[in-house]
């Protein structure tokens, strides 16, 4: 809504339509980055787009905006106990999640969590094929339409190349090197 003062415009938005917008763009945003992955993995235009981690970052900033807002509505912090009951191993989680979707400020949070994280693996699996020259486009699209199949799939594709399991960043450590030091080099 937009309200005009002077020579100056301001636009004033409810928190209901800020959180309904950032919703929006972290759900159809992330699909538009996984058509270059899949489509042209070798692209000069997908590496510069996909490369940095910067398109993540911007994603997961919306969705901060998402947790933070939603976090301040009232009601929130019953919200918060009826989550604790997902990590009650003494109740149904799934009743417990159930429970959690009936709040569009959680739906608001979670579904862009999945899709961001989604697209955080993809972009894992898509630079790990770059280099190691394994084709991804089939394990990029199970990536992004059910998640942690599509990994499974690219786990096989490597292994099934004879290029073993996908390291992901990780490389052997020496037995006397502590993981928290950096690799020698």
């Amino acid at each position: 809504r937009r309200q005009k003062r002077g020579d100056q415009f301001i636009t004033s938005f409810s928190v209901d339509q800020i959180i309904e917008t950032s919703f929006s763009l972290d759900t159809f945003g992330p699909q538009f980055l996984w058509l270059p992955m899949i489509i042209a993995p070798q692209s000069t235009l997908t590496k510069k787009i996909m490369g940095p981690i910067v398109p993540i970052l911007l994603f997961s900033l919306v969705h901060l905006t998402i947790v933070v807002i939603a976090a301040a509505q009232e009601g929130a912090t019953d919200q918060i106990l009826i989550f604790q009951e997902v990590f009650d191993p003494s109740q149904s989680q799934l009743a417990g999640m159930a429970k959690m979707f009936q709040f569009p400020n959680f739906v608001a949070e979670e579904w862009p969590h999945v899709l961001i994280w989604d697209l955080f693996v993809g972009r894992a699996i898509w630079l790990d094929g770059l280099e190691r020259g394994i084709n991804t486009r089939f394990a990029l699209l199970f990536c992004n339409l059910i998640g942690p199949p599509g990994l499974l799939i690219y786990a096989a594709t490597c292994i099934l190349s004879g290029k073993g399991l996908p390291s992901m960043g990780f490389s052997d450590l020496d037995d006397d090197q502590d993981i928290n030091e950096p690799t020698k080099s």
